[in-house]
């Protein structure tokens, strides 16, 4: 009898409740867990009592294309063309409108900084968005809190400290989790050079890379016509240094980029990796290419996260098994063989949308779908939610439990996190990730042993890292 007043309770109350707490339906860890093949149902969307929301449209801008228009395929005439039985984000939208009657327009933009300008403005037209690589105060420019910290904490544990906050509120909810930033890799490639996995070590994985390269294969498929693909680079800094936030720390040091340094180290290590041709020589038009080249076995491997392991799954040829295409921890780099664990998939509401509560409760029917999570290529992370976990995380997964591998909490953001940001944009290297790209490509490819330049540019990041450093007075806090 007390739970099922409890029930009515929230179902009067939740069209207030929607506004201010985390995750809507806070009653559904006590009931069995719904089927994690389907998506929540009406019942527990009732429980939400979105009827008065009936009618509302809202608009949900997204830079993850292929969940809208399909992946991309090629046919046997090797044409490309979308697979609108991909588009997963689509089919989810037109289920949420079926139960609960508003209606959700979809629109693709290829990086967050398409709507920024109409944030500035504060235009309202944007109800729902995802951005990943925003700064904490965009997040705050633009953001409707979400919830509390704590409220996330008690619906997705410690992973709520790495969402995008202020210490106080969650600016964007993150329903999954994944194992993050590892080496995406063509089974088929490593085989045919005699490979069964990813070395374990630094030494081992750079010789396996030379025989790929001695084969006619790229090693390593990075996308070096955009400098975003090295971002990869502040997370394999932690793998290299053993510590989480190995990239924040640069403010601990005058010399960050210099190779006695982890973030420098790792720069300086990606550089290498170019003079020993691991990259691939030629420009890909766009990143579909490069994801290519890994599907069709041109390229063994991408550095990045689980997000793209389903893209290039969908993308080997016809008649090939797509499981060839495996996620593993990246090589021992001297520090331990790590793995970085971290909530996945931003979801964010305006701070200027006229439509909030609509908004809130598409994010939260998201969290809540399972199967629409794992296509996504993460795990459901969201207390009550039973979670269906991809086999592309079987590796990883059997690698932490057998300590062959250590899974690494992602840092939340700090002060620290600011200060760092802030330092490197007033040095003109934070936007398009300048304190990598600058580095990487000081190194001719046709003078791989001359360092001149590299060196060059490293004193003259440190000299302007440091000088600004000290300008805005800012330091390591403990």
């Amino acid at each position: 009898m007390k739970k099922k007043l409890f029930t009515l309770l929230l179902t009067t109350a939740m069209a207030s409740s929607l506004l201010a707490g985390c995750g809507g339906n806070q009653t559904k860890t006590d009931e069995p867990a719904a089927s994690p093949s389907t998506a929540p149902s009406a019942s527990a969307e009732a429980e939400k009592d979105t009827s008065s929301l009936a009618g509302t449209t809202i608009s949900v801008y997204t830079h993850g294309g292929n969940r809208v228009l399909g992946e991309e395929k090629k046919d046997d005439a090797g044409n490309t063309y979308r697979d609108e039985s991909t588009a997963i984000l689509k089919h989810l939208a037109e289920k949420f409108t079926q139960e609960t009657g508003i209606n959700v327009e979809l629109n693709v933009i290829t990086n967050e900084s398409e709507i920024e300008p109409l944030f500035k403005v504060e235009d309202d037209s944007v109800d729902v968005f995802t951005a990943p690589n925003w700064s904490l105060e965009q997040w705050a420019a633009y953001t409707e809190p979400y919830c509390t910290v704590e409220e996330a904490a008690e619906l997705y544990g410690d992973y709520a400290y790495a969402m995008p906050n202020d210490e106080k509120n969650i600016f964007s909810i993150m329903p999954g989790k994944a194992y993050n930033q590892a080496v995406v890799y063509n089974e088929e490639v490593l085989k045919s050079v005699g490979y069964d996995a990813i070395p374990a070590t630094q030494a081992e994985f750079e010789e396996m890379c030379e025989k790929i390269r001695a084969a006619g294969i790229t090693p390593i498929s990075i996308h070096r016509v955009e400098n975003w693909p090295l971002a990869t680079l502040n997370d394999f800094a932690a793998y290299v240094s053993g510590v989480p936030n190995a990239f924040e720390s640069m403010l601990k040091s005058d010399t960050p980029f210099s190779e006695t340094e982890p973030v420098g180290k790792t720069i300086k290590m990606y550089t290498e990796w170019k003079a020993k041709g691991f990259f691939e020589p030629e420009v890909y038009t766009d990143f579909g290419v490069a994801m290519d080249s890994v599907a069709y076995g041109k390229a063994a491997m991408m550095l990045f996260g689980s997000w793209v392991v389903p893209q290039i799954q969908g993308r080997v040829p016809a008649g090939t098994d797509p499981s060839i295409i495996k996620f593993a921890p990246a090589p021992d780099f001297g520090s331990g063989r790590y793995v970085l664990a971290a909530p996945a998939d931003n979801w964010a509401i305006s701070k200027f949308s006229k439509n909030k509560e609509a908004a809130r409760a598409f994010i939260e029917y998201v969290s809540e779908d399972a199967q629409f999570i794992a296509d996504s290529g993460y795990i459901a992370n969201k207390k009550g939610v039973t979670p269906v976990v991809p086999e592309l995380y079987s590796i990883i997964d059997q690698m932490v439990e057998s300590g062959e591998a250590i899974a690494m909490m992602q840092p939340a953001q700090t002060q620290n996190t600011i200060n760092n940001q802030n330092v490197l944009t007033e040095a003109n290297l934070w936007a398009d990730y300048k304190y990598a790209g600058l580095l990487f490509d000081a190194l001719d490819v046709t003078k791989p042993d001359d360092w001149t330049a590299y060196n060059k540019q490293v004193e003259a990041q440190n000299k302007a890292y440091v000088e600004y450093r000290d300008e805005l007075g800012v330091s390591w806090q403990e």
